[in-house]
């Protein structure tokens, strides 16, 4: 099918779309006695044709890939989803999201108007991040679409319970978010420990003790950020001062050594000729030519 751009009508007639011929929608009026006054929830089945765009949103958008994959667009910034994405889109933004022609996408969505959604956000430091991958959150999406099937059958108990699912939704990836802030934290605070031990011996038990982390989350945090584990890290930064002091230096390989706090004068040597290609004495005289 050939994907064609229809103007819908919506509040401020700002949308353009592709083929919605796959999509399950529940409209709504709203209640706004309640935090947030739905406009319409549903269910997008796989279409390589389906896209979104809207020139300024006029509500919330929140919405779970439950398999395949699709893109976002927003603000100038590109984002490739997958399944286990959350993309939450503000209001008063420019955006436009697709399907995968290869691997479209099924999705839950929500749009809202909500005031009280968007301090919460703010609260939260979530403004400005806009795709989590947060699987857990499928079932939340799941219980929103049951609710949403219930149609002119809702009542003051149903809306209760939909607010409450969008909040338990917000507070699930604010709690991601606080995570990967607190790895990232994580990962700088090691860096720091381990360039200002150059000259002593510190171990990665020794940093996750001090940094009250695993090491498995040290390492797969640090790798992220620096491209290496920890104790390579180390290594490399060891490695680079023993060069400056090979060539700025009158020190002996031993004493280069031993400043390094490495076991001792063969296992520095037999380390850097691996890691450099050459013996220290080598690498000295090559400097000296």
């Amino acid at each position: 099918m050939a994907q064609k751009d229809i103007r819908q009508i919506d509040p401020f007639k700002n949308i353009v779309y592709g083929n919605l011929n796959l999509e399950q929608k529940y409209e709504f009026k709203g209640n706004m006695e309640f935090p947030f006054n739905i406009e319409a929830i549903g269910i997008t089945y796989p279409d390589k044709d389906y896209f979104i765009a809207r020139e300024r949103a006029d509500y919330y958008v929140i919405e779970f890939v439950a398999e395949g994959k699709g893109q976002l667009s927003i603000n100038g910034k590109e984002y490739a989803l997958e399944q286990g994405d959350v993309y939450l889109l503000p209001p008063e933004r420019s955006h436009r999201y697709c399907a995968d022609s290869e691997q479209p996408y099924r999705k839950f969505w929500c749009n809202f108007y909500s005031n009280t959604f968007a301090k919460i956000q703010t609260d939260y430091r979530l403004d400005g991040i806009y795709v989590f991958h947060a699987p857990e959150c499928e079932e939340d999406f799941l219980k929103l679409v049951e609710l949403a099937a219930l149609g002119n059958r809702i009542n003051d108990d149903e809306w209760t319970k939909i607010a409450s699912i969008l909040m338990n939704i917000l507070n699930k990836l604010a709690l991601k978010s606080y995570r990967s802030e607190r790895n990232s934290t994580i990962a700088s605070r090691a860096k720091v420990l381990l360039d200002n031990s150059i000259f002593d011996n510190i171990t990665v038990d020794e940093l996750t003790k001090q940094l009250f982390v695993s090491k498995t989350i040290l390492t797969r945090e640090f790798k992220k950020i620096y491209g290496m584990s920890p104790y390579h890290y180390y290594l490399n930064k060891k490695l680079s001062q023993a060069k400056l002091m090979l060539h700025n230096s009158n020190l002996s390989v031993k004493e280069i050594s031993d400043t390094l706090c490495f076991a001792d004068e063969h296992y520095f040597s037999g380390l850097f000729k691996r890691k450099v290609g050459v013996s220290p004495s080598d690498f000295r005289k090559q400097l000296n030519v």
